[in-house]
């Protein structure tokens, strides 16, 4: 009985990988710098790549939630299949586009997601 009551120490070690990924240096001295578009860039896309899959896979549920729900109504059945088609179209196109970028970074080194202003000497 006492062994039921012993404490879980499975999530103990510290995770670093939740730490935030958002670039924080984009003023000098407290002053705005042209390097600043840096950190909107690099922001907005760490942001939105994820959202965008999210509502992707999000419009895939909404759509088998539609197509359980459609008893057997062909207007209901084709708007719910629609809607899986638009959802599934949206992942690959997603995916492609991210592919296509680490392809193009691996082949070229042109890297497509970092984006830098020179600074002046």
């Amino acid at each position: 009985m006492i062994r039921l009551i012993t404490p879980v120490f499975a999530q103990t070690q510290p995770w670093p990988s939740l730490e935030p990924t958002l670039k924080t240096k984009c003023a000098e001295n407290g002053a705005a710098t042209l390097q600043g578009f840096e950190c909107i860039f690099a922001n907005i896309l760490s942001i939105i790549i994820p959202l965008a899959g999210l509502a992707a896979f999000i419009t895939l549920i909404i759509g088998g939630f539609q197509y359980l729900t459609s008893a057997g109504d062909p207007k209901q059945l084709q708007k719910a299949t629609g809607t899986i088609t638009a959802a599934v179209i949206g992942i690959a196109v997603i995916l492609g586009i991210w592919f296509i970028f680490k392809l193009l970074f691996v082949i070229t080194g042109l890297d497509l997601l970092q984006f830098e202003i020179p600074k002046s000497p």
